[in-house]
């Protein structure tokens, strides 16, 4: 029998390396080279086993984006290398190929193979399988039509020969199809299963380091099998950067919770040797209880000792009661005896003091009348005019300026309503590029109107006659909308080439500084930006706010400064009344000097006195209100003895019984609570015990994922990808390995007539191609 595949073209299997599910995530660039220009490139190995997972071909395939470089350089053990590309030849030397683009245009992309079969040995897998039917062992190559059960093996082993990176980071994915129309039954334990039109998937998923063991079981009467897919690819999806900082702390986490298991076993250990202690207090309370029997029964001879003393103190507080008021009473008498000659004395000086200054100040009024009616006139003259500038400053209207912020805030909202309804109809005429037939039209479907209704009324209004306009809707509301929306086609119609918005709200306007407003205000609208269209419309009304802000303060100031102005009025007019006694001055002269002589004589008397009683008085009073003080003190100390003594043998008293009920029970309960305690403690080896099982959990789960089962707590998806062929070459921007093995069917005899003429032809592209190409067929046969 010979083994082939259909002829597919190599475009194909390119066009597969890109809609497999691999995810790309860029990482570094290439190593510098001469003129700084780094390429990149996605590094891809097919591989082809036969029906047990033995390799017969493989090959590493590369694209490069050259970045505007004109060389690239590749390491790698390669047995021959085929430029996919143009005829640029490479050039290889000790493991380096090298490929100069600068004899010729360079390529924006490039793309060569590398057939080896070195990487197959360090993939993080290796991959057997093996066949039964009906239960009995039997060679793939005997399967082919055959009737009954068949059993497909997978051994997915984990290869120790693979690179840490391989081993911790790749994932495998397992794929077979079969048509729901050849076969009777399908069974796959432990993968997923769906039904993709008429085809049955089953796909298996091994994680970083894991071994697996997969069984697929097909009932057929006829039996056939496209061979297994297998991709293996590192996994870089963001979401398993957190899988990424748990390995990094694992070291961490694990000292920590060693420091906790450490300090558990130092608790325990210590609640086991508690109950010795326990026990000791709990004999250590019952000999408290035994002394609160002693107290309690002489607590009677206490209560007679405290009535006695009592009694005492109640007649030394009688005693010192009245010395208290005696003293007040002498020192309140000399104080107001003190205060009445201070007060005389004062008056006195006061007397004779005022009535030198005004026999002074009657001299020289008498000598400046004149002046003081000129200054009379000048105030009368101020008078008038402080009273014509309060009139003037009272007439401000202190609300001329408020209350425009709600209204300018609406003319903003309504302005950019304006706006966008004006472009609207713009750019409904601009679509129709002017004809009003179609933008009437067009306006009419958008307003819910049927295409047939649209139509007839957009005719009625291009004619313009609004009696027909008004029979087609006599409700006028076609008429309100051919009356708003014609002028503004009269002014699109007038709008200079190349038209635009500003231009055709200048038209409409009739004013450009206003339409070049209204051009911005539209570009930030529509360019979505809220917050700066927010800003604007805000601005705006602060804006108004500020000016309606300030006209309020200037009439309050206007307010503040007329009642100022009203004040100093007032005092003029009242300054004026001193005109009234200028005449006088001679009189008041002569009786001041008779007031002051007599203010003399007996302030010299006075004097005498106040010095005398000014000399003791400080000391007695002093004296009064030591004695005082000391009477009050010792009198409330007494009574304040007396109360707490009360207060405290009336507690005793009332709470006595209680409180000795409750001391001997709580003391019994206490002491019995700490014997239960200690017998409790005394289970501490049992929780031990439980703790070092959930040790022993929690660190063999550990374990599993770090691995003894698997590498998943190992994966680090933020890792630079590893070329397959050399650690010399810079990090891929991606990766993957695609496999698949040979297909079990019975050969067409027209594919073995010609399976020699076409065997060997076409590039290792082309033939992984074809080895994809029933897989593809069946995909996108379901779509047919």
């Amino acid at each position: 029998m010979v083994y082939k595949f259909p002829q597919f073209t190599r475009a194909l299997a390119l066009t597969l390396a890109a809609v497999l599910p691999a995810t790309l995530i860029p990482v570094g660039a290439a190593e510098k080279i001469g003129d700084g220009v780094a390429p990149t490139y996605d590094e891809a190995y097919y591989a082809t086993l036969d029906y047990y997972g033995n390799l017969t071909e493989g090959s590493v395939v590369k694209s490069y984006a050259l970045n505007g470089a004109t060389a690239l350089t590749d390491y790698g053990t390669y047995d021959e290398v085929v430029n996919l590309t143009d005829g640029t030849t490479p050039t290889e030397k000790d493991n380096v190929t090298t490929f100069d683009f600068s004899k010729a245009a360079a390529p924006s992309h490039f793309y060569f193979e590398g057939k080896t079969t070195a990487p197959f040995a360090a993939l993080p897998w290796t991959i057997a399988l093996s066949y039964t039917l009906n239960g009995v062992p039997t060679k793939a190559e005997d399967l082919a039509g055959k009737t009954g059960v068949v059993n497909i093996n997978l051994d997915i082993i984990p290869n120790e020969a693979a690179s840490d990176y391989a081993k911790n980071n790749y994932t495998l994915e397992a794929m077979a199809l079969f048509n729901q129309d050849d076969i009777l039954s399908l069974k796959a334990k432990g993968a997923q299963v769906q039904l993709v039109g008429n085809l049955r998937t089953v796909l298996f998923l091994a994680l970083p380091g894991e071994e697996q063991h997969f069984t697929i079981e097909v009932g057929s009467d006829d039996f056939s099998f496209g061979g297994m897919t297998f991709m293996m690819l590192p996994a870089t999806l963001a979401q398993l950067d957190q899988i990424a900082e748990l390995s990094d702390r694992k070291d961490e986490l694990e000292n920590d919770y060693e420091k906790l298991n450490n300090s558990l076993d130092t608790t325990l250990d210590a609640l086991s040797s508690m109950t010795g202690g326990l026990y000791s207090s709990a004999k250590g309370l019952d000999a408290l209880n035994q002394a609160r029997g002693t107290i309690s029964a002489g607590k009677g001879s206490i209560y007679d000792g405290l009535d006695i003393s009592k009694l005492d103190m109640e007649s030394i507080a009688a005693l010192l009661d009245p010395v208290a008021e005696q003293v007040q009473a002498a020192s309140k008498t000399l104080t107001n005896s003190k205060a009445t000659l201070k007060t005389l004395v004062n008056t006195t000086v006061s007397i004779k003091t005022e009535l030198v200054d005004l026999e002074n100040d009657l001299k020289n009024l008498e000598h400046n009348a004149d002046n003081a009616q000129e200054v009379m006139w000048r105030l009368r003259t101020l008078q008038g005019s402080l009273k014509s500038l309060q009139t003037e400053l009272l007439d401000i209207n202190p609300g001329s300026s408020g209350g425009q912020g709600s209204s300018q805030n609406t003319l903003n909202q309504d302005t950019l309503n304006t706006v966008v309804g004006l472009h609207t109809t713009y750019a409904g005429l601009n679509a129709a590029d002017g004809n009003r037939t179609a933008f009437y039209t067009g306006f009419f479907v958008n307003q819910g109107y049927p295409a047939s209704q649209a139509a007839g009324m957009a005719s009625a209004c291009v004619t313009g006659d609004r009696d027909l306009i008004y029979s087609i809707d006599s409700s006028g509301g076609l008429l309100a909308a051919y009356d708003k929306l014609n002028p503004l086609c009269d002014a699109y119609d007038h709008t200079d080439s190349p038209k635009s918005f500003q231009k055709f709200c200048a038209v409409v306007t009739n004013d450009s500084s206003k339409a070049a407003l209204m051009d911005n205000l539209w570009d930030v609208y529509n360019s979505g930006d809220k917050a700066a269209l927010e800003l604007i419309l805000a601005a705006m009304g602060g804006l108004n706010d500020t000016v309606s802000s300030a006209g309020d303060s200037m009439s309050k100031m206007a307010i503040s400064t007329a009642n100022l102005v009203g004040g100093l009025s007032r005092v003029c007019d009242e300054m004026g009344s001193l005109a009234n006694v200028m005449g006088d001055v001679s009189g008041i002269a002569g009786v001041s000097q008779k007031v002051t002589k007599k203010a003399s004589q007996l302030l010299d008397d006075v004097q005498n006195l106040h010095n005398a009683v000014d000399a003791y008085e400080p000391k007695l009073q002093e004296t009064l209100k030591t004695l005082e003080d000391l009477s009050v003190t010792a009198a409330g100390s007494i009574r304040n003895a007396e109360k707490l003594i009360s207060d405290t043998e009336a507690l005793a008293r009332t709470s006595g019984e209680q409180l000795d009920a409750g001391t001997k029970q709580t003391l019994e309960g206490l002491a019995a609570s700490l014997r239960q305690t200690a017998a409790a403690l005394a289970t501490s080896k049992d929780i031990k015990s439980a703790k070092n099982s959930l040790d022993s959990i929690i660190t063999d789960t550990w374990n599993e994922h770090t691995g003894d089962v698997d590498n998943l707590l190992n994966m680090d998806s933020t890792a630079p990808a590893q070329s397959l062929t050399s650690g010399q070459n810079p990090a891929p921007q991606s990766i993957q390995v695609l496999i698949r093995s040979q297909e079990i069917k019975v050969p067409d005899e027209e594919d073995e007539e010609t399976a020699p003429a076409t065997a060997d032809k076409g590039s290792f592209g082309s033939r992984v191609g074809r080895m994809f190409h029933d897989l593809w067929s069946s995909i996108t046969g379901i779509f047919h």
